[in-house]
């Protein structure tokens, strides 16, 4: 049986100081997930790509980006939320749309909670800025994270090419109404 760990997370705003974690987490977050898909080259491009300390370091600063954090009571820094101006490439966004760029939990907390705690403050940001919508991507085999977000009112508009190093992946594109 799982302990309850609901009385010891703390969750937060991200800040400088958690640079180094934070890209810690997110290089272990998404090499659990999804490491297995692709040889240790492409895997090493895309993590120094797409998770490295200047990037983090960065969006803690922009007053445009939320980036929130969930620690366990030690202190380990367990989930992030990542939220930011629209990148992905959406067919005719309206003016003012937002990304939730990265939702990603430890696989030792996953399932209680945290993931769809981060997804409803990542639309309490996004209402807050009055942002007409939201998209975000998901890997097309992630057919539980395709679930969870048509639950919760996210519908498909697109597919792309994701690179991941020499490799691409498909994607799927997509979007709630706010």
């Amino acid at each position: 049986m799982t302990p309850d760990t609901s009385q010891t997370l703390v969750f937060r705003d991200a800040m400088a100081d958690d640079v180094v974690a934070l890209t810690a987490l997110a290089r272990k977050t998404f090499t659990d997930k999804f490491g297995h898909l692709y040889s240790a080259e492409n895997l090493d491009l895309f993590l120094e790509e797409s998770h490295n300390p200047d990037l983090y370091r960065d969006w803690i600063a922009d007053p445009d980006v939320l980036v929130r954090v969930c620690e366990a009571g030690d202190g380990a820094m367990k989930a992030y939320l990542l939220c930011s101006p629209l990148s992905l490439p959406a067919p005719d966004p309206k003016p003012g749309a937002l990304e939730l760029k990265r939702v990603y939990v430890d696989e030792a907390l996953q399932g209680h909670g945290i993931g769809s705690r981060f997804i409803d403050e990542a639309l309490v940001w996004a209402r807050s800025r009055q942002a007409p919508e939201m998209y975000l991507s998901v890997y097309s085999d992630n057919l539980g994270a395709q679930r969870l977000y048509a639950r919760l009112g996210w519908e498909k508009v697109a597919e792309f090419l994701f690179p991941v190093g020499e490799h691409r992946d498909l994607e799927f594109l997509l979007r709630l109404k706010l």
